[in-house]
């Protein structure tokens, strides 16, 4: 069921990402990113992978793949071989149902003449986790994790945009230090 869920509801998450997405980016201070030159992504199995067994499809693994790849070129890293790279590139995708409740209040409450009412909304988050590590040192340097709330039917177009907006944001100060 969880990879059901995972399939139908990350690529919908990564469609939504465009407006209003959240990022946050952690990277370790004693590392000097700018020796960096090479990067490989990482074999399945490679400490991304939570076993929650939600993973993105083959189409949005593309859509990924292409976005993170265009914005580490743009910043000077090529792309090689797993034993040949300075860095390891691997991502994971999430998804968390969550319950939003809202009391609308009417009449006047204070005099005893009032009602209230509560309505749940039910919506899910979806995240998208990138993750990059020092390849000789085997441990992760730099992490970055996009959320936004997912949205219904997006098609084709919007979810390549949305994908692309996402990764661009939060590598938008990767490498940190490095001008």
């Amino acid at each position: 069921m969880k990879k059901l869920l995972g399939a139908v509801l990350i690529p919908t998450f990564l469609a939504a990402c465009g407006s209003g997405i959240s990022t946050n980016t952690d990277f370790d201070p004693a590392v000097d990113f700018s020796g960096f030159q090479t990067y490989a992504w990482l074999p399945a199995g490679n400490g991304m992978d939570d076993g929650s067994g939600v993973h993105a499809n083959q189409l949005t693994d593309s859509r990924i793949r292409s976005a993170v790849e265009a914005n580490l070129n743009a910043k000077g890293l090529r792309k090689v071989s797993p034993d040949q790279a300075d860095l390891g590139v691997g991502y994971q995708v999430t998804a968390q149902d969550r319950v939003q409740y809202n009391t609308v209040s009417t009449g006047w409450g204070g005099m005893g003449m009032g009602s209230s009412q509560t309505y749940a909304t039910n919506y899910t988050d979806g995240s998208l986790i990138l993750g990059i590590f020092d390849a000789g040192e085997k441990k992760m340097i730099w992490q970055g994790v996009a959320t936004k709330t997912l949205s219904e039917n997006p098609d084709q177009e919007e979810r390549t945009q949305t994908i692309n907006e996402a990764v661009a944001k939060l590598l938008a100060d990767f490498p940190p230090y490095v001008n």
